[in-house]
């Protein structure tokens, strides 16, 4: 039987899935009690919670990055375990990652890369050294910022006590690790990151990447200046001694450099054979700064459409999101119009917007949609609200209503409309559900009728554990 993914983490719900690497799922979440935060979870996949070491590690990640703070580093807000799921909150970093930036000004991206030397140095000052650092790893905020992410490979300088990576591991991305990273793990340093930071600096400001060319940024761009080419050049060598020694120093450098005239002669311009609209990818910031003041919806919510079908998922949540921020009493029609203007794996955003204003004609596109994996849950809590607004609870309960409990992600608009029927079931078969089954339940139920809700949990009275806490607050 499949491990179930939580649903709740103490207070936070878990949402839909954001994405997935190797060892880690990530879905964003939202804390009720503090919804002006944008949340993620990133949970250990349940094929690696065996791995002790890898467990502790991320374990770590957790707790290093809960005490660390500068502007440019993730901030994680809670780590832990969730019966078997470890688990780490942290803010959702929505913009999209560096690789977005490809083709930018040399000058435009030193300008972004720069305030992340400092928040590599905070880190290394703390001992740690990330080892994993790539494009991939350095996402925006909303607000343009950008940070340093995943830790999950970082390495405690120290004695062994503090390392929990195995001696005979070998971890990176080729392309972006240093020399010494390919000989003995514990030899590596501070400088690792430095050389990595160096190999993303030659890629993003030659066009080409460091591992395939290895020759000096000149050979690769003629014309590359002198100065900014000796900056990468030191970080890039073999041998960490030669080096800068810190990424504050070469923080200090590359200001330098963007505050002098070279900078301003030569790095203002795209790299060639690059468009500057087609350079920058969609986000939040821009779309909104698109929005026209109009009243007519297409001009309104049209600019959401296009982070919604080509953007990163991370995009099209956040902009799923301004999308329903920005909806309005009578948008209804245009907005059901666009659940089939949009990829079916965007449908989640114009069904958030309709929960919040869609009318009666948005009801049965929404029931069309309840089946759909991308949006079903999304579908079913949208109509539920309309059918409460125009007055159609009995009609929409009926249709949502399923045998027994049914799909969970019916559960919470079920109860919304207080269908009986749900709790009945839920007060039948409590005893063959999964715990995370039954936390997900009871989220649901706090929704039922004061006096369903209040029978069904004398009816429940008798579960135990974190189930017994949750069932307390039902």
């Amino acid at each position: 039987m499949a491990l179930l993914i939580p649903q709740t983490l103490g207070a936070v719900r878990v949402k839909e899935r954001l994405g997935e690497g190797g060892m880690a799922y990530v879905h964003r979440c939202e804390d009720p009690f503090r919804p002006e935060r944008r949340l993620a979870v990133k949970l250990l996949k349940p094929e690696v919670h065996g791995d002790v070491d890898l467990v502790k590690r991320f374990q770590r990640e957790g707790e290093l990055l809960k005490e660390l703070r500068h502007p440019n580093l993730v901030e994680v807000f809670a780590y832990g375990r969730s019966g078997s799921w470890p688990y780490l909150i942290m803010e959702l970093l929505a913009g999209g990652s560096l690789k977005a930036c490809m083709g930018e000004s040399p000058a435009n991206l030193i300008t972004r890369l720069a305030p992340v030397t400092g928040a590599l140095q905070v880190a290394h000052e703390a001992g740690i050294v990330h080892r994993d650092l790539k494009p991939s790893n350095l996402l925006f905020a909303e607000d343009g910022t950008l940070k340093v992410t995943d830790f999950g490979v970082c390495m405690w300088e120290g004695d062994d006590a503090t390392r929990y990576t195995k001696s005979s591991m070998v971890v990176g991305t080729v392309g972006y690790m240093a020399p010494e990273q390919h000989g003995d793990p514990r030899a590596v340093d501070r400088r690792t990151d430095i050389y990595a930071l160096g190999a993303i600096l030659y890629e993003f400001c030659t066009g080409q990447p460091w591992a395939l060319m290895m020759v000096p940024p000149a050979s690769t761009r003629p014309g590359f200046p002198p100065r900014l080419a000796s900056i990468i050049m030191r970080c890039l060598q073999p041998a960490p001694a030669k080096r800068p020694p810190t990424m504050e120093a070469l923080g200090a450098e590359l200001m330098e450099w963007l505050e002098g005239a070279e900078a301003a002669g030569w790095g203002g311009e795209p790299l060639p054979g690059w468009n500057r609209e087609a350079q920058e990818a969609p986000t939040v910031a821009a779309v909104r700064a698109r929005v026209l003041e109009g009243e007519a919806p297409e001009g309104r919510l049209g600019p959401y459409l296009d982070p919604l079908g080509a953007a990163s998922v991370g995009q099209r949540r956040q902009a799923a999101e301004a999308l329903r921020d920005a909806a309005r009493a009578g948008d209804g029609p245009w907005l059901a119009q666009a659940l089939g203007a949009v990829p079916p794996s965007a449908r989640f955003g114009p069904c958030l917007a309709l929960e919040r204003v869609g009318g009666e004609d948005a009801i049965e596109p929404l029931l069309a949609l309840l089946e759909d994996p991308y949006c079903g849950r999304e579908a079913a809590e949208a109509v539920a609200a309309i059918a409460r607004r125009v007055g159609r609870e009995d009609e929409v309960r009926r249709r949502l209503r399923e045998v027994g409990l049914g799909h969970p992600g019916r559960w919470l608009a079920r109860c919304r409309l207080g269908d009986g029927t749900w709790a009945e079931a839920l007060a039948r078969d409590w005893p063959t559900l999964s715990e995370s089954h039954r936390l997900q339940a009871l989220a649901a139920a706090k929704e039922l009728p004061t006096g369903v809700r209040l029978a069904l949990k004398g009816r429940l009275g008798y579960a135990l554990g974190s189930v017994g806490e949750a069932l307390a607050g039902l």
